[in-house]
């Protein structure tokens, strides 16, 4: 063969390596450009966060300040082979996020009170942070504002943050049960409580094993080093669930401008039916609560907490899809006296006045848990006679 053909054989034969190593060359140039346009688009958003949808807002909140640790680093909880978990006690903790910041300090049992605990108690306040007064200071929570309201009557306030009826009633029997007092005052909020029973009854089913926390996620799933974990840290994650969710139609949001400038993102999922069997489950607890509170010579109350888009999509001339009402429904067939706190709020929910909840978050700020300690002040004295007058009215109810 002349030499030239060898020649154009071995040309032939580069080409194809020469293409490869161009095409894969041009690749690694287009994922570092991808990478490149993500990280700016996370930068973008982090900086204007504005940008996310009022879903994506909320669920970036609670990645900074749902976790294991407070906001300057001090460790929050501790796993609980019974109830799941407990808060630290004698922990001095803050959470801060965007408007929301509040200090706290809790007692020696891991509950947000004064020490020593009053003897007798005469109220106990159960319940999740919606009990516990979450975004208000110690002093500026609602149960704190109902001592000042009821002087001389003993509240043990036994809230705990993240929790559902079905670790209440443990909560009950380890710390309140002893405590004999003529009233229980359960606190429920919709927004989460058959989500966080179906959780904890799932942990039951397989044995209780472990950490709790673990299972279901709170806490450790934004610190998780998986690549699902990573990803919950960012907000491109989020922005791009929540587009997703709404090109699919299974969210949608709305943000409130109030008067004097404040803004107010609400989240509304997609409506549905409550599942029978999660509401089964969560009045099921309320009720054996009831029966062991009045084995004991008490009395239990229910507080209904409303979500934050129950009380201003009104102003949208909107309603909130929310299981409240049929809680509600439930209890009163059972005959459990309930107060739906919804309605205090929504009276003085407007445009022109202050906002009663944080921009992003979901719970009553100070001023909004002043209004519940109003309402349910006003309550206790039509359900417990003379109860503003102090202990005496209401240990007279047993």
């Amino acid at each position: 063969m002349p030499p030239q053909a060898f020649e154009g054989a071995g040309t032939a034969g580069a080409r194809p390596r020469s293409r490869l190593r161009e095409l894969l060359a041009n690749l690694a140039l287009l994922a570092a450009s991808g990478v490149v346009c993500l990280a700016l688009l996370e930068i973008v958003l982090r900086l204007f966060p504005g940008l996310l949808g009022e879903e994506a807002g909320l669920r970036v909140h609670w990645v900074e300040v749902a976790g294991d640790t407070d906001s300057e680093g001090r460790a929050l909880m501790i796993d609980d082979p019974v109830i799941g978990f407990l808060y630290r006690p004698g922990l001095e903790g803050r959470i801060a996020r965007g408007d929301l910041d509040f200090r706290f300090r809790l007692d020696s049992k891991g509950f947000r009170n004064p020490e020593p605990w009053p003897q007798p108690a005469h109220l106990v306040v159960l319940g999740d942070s919606m009990a516990f007064g979450y975004g208000a200071d110690d002093g500026a929570d609602w149960v704190a504002l109902l001592r000042q309201r009821l002087p001389g009557t003993g509240i043990v306030n036994l809230g705990l943050i993240g929790s559902g009826p079905l670790q209440q009633e443990r909560i009950w029997e380890r710390f309140g049960a002893e405590l004999r007092p003529s009233s229980v005052l359960l606190c429920l909020f919709a927004g989460n409580d058959l989500d966080d029973d179906r959780a904890f009854a799932r942990w039951l089913d397989q044995g209780a094993a472990g950490s709790y926390r673990r299972f279901r996620g709170q806490g450790d799933r934004w610190l998780d080093a998986s690549p699902l974990g990573l990803a919950q840290r960012t907000y491109l994650f989020w922005f791009a669930t929540d587009l997703a969710k709404t090109l699919a139609q299974r969210s949608r949001g709305r943000t409130l401008a109030l008067e004097d400038g404040q803004r107010l993102q609400l989240v509304l999922p997609r409506a549905g039916a409550v599942e029978p069997t999660d509401l089964d489950r969560t009045l099921g607890a309320v009720l054996r609560l009831r029966d062991r509170v009045e084995a004991g010579g008490g009395r239990l109350l229910v507080l209904l907490m409303p979500t934050k888009e129950e009380v201003y999509l009104p102003l949208l001339g909107e309603t909130a899809t929310s299981p409240t009402a049929a809680v509600a429904a439930r209890l009163a067939e059972a005959g459990v006296p309930a107060l739906d706190l919804g309605e205090a709020l929504r009276a003085r929910a407007s445009r022109a006045g202050p906002a009663l909840y944080f921009a992003i978050d979901g719970h009553p700020n100070p001023t909004g848990q002043a209004i519940l300690a109003e309402a349910v002040q006003g309550w206790l004295t039509e359900q417990l006679p003379r109860a503003a007058a102090g202990s005496a009215a209401i240990t007279a109810t047993r």
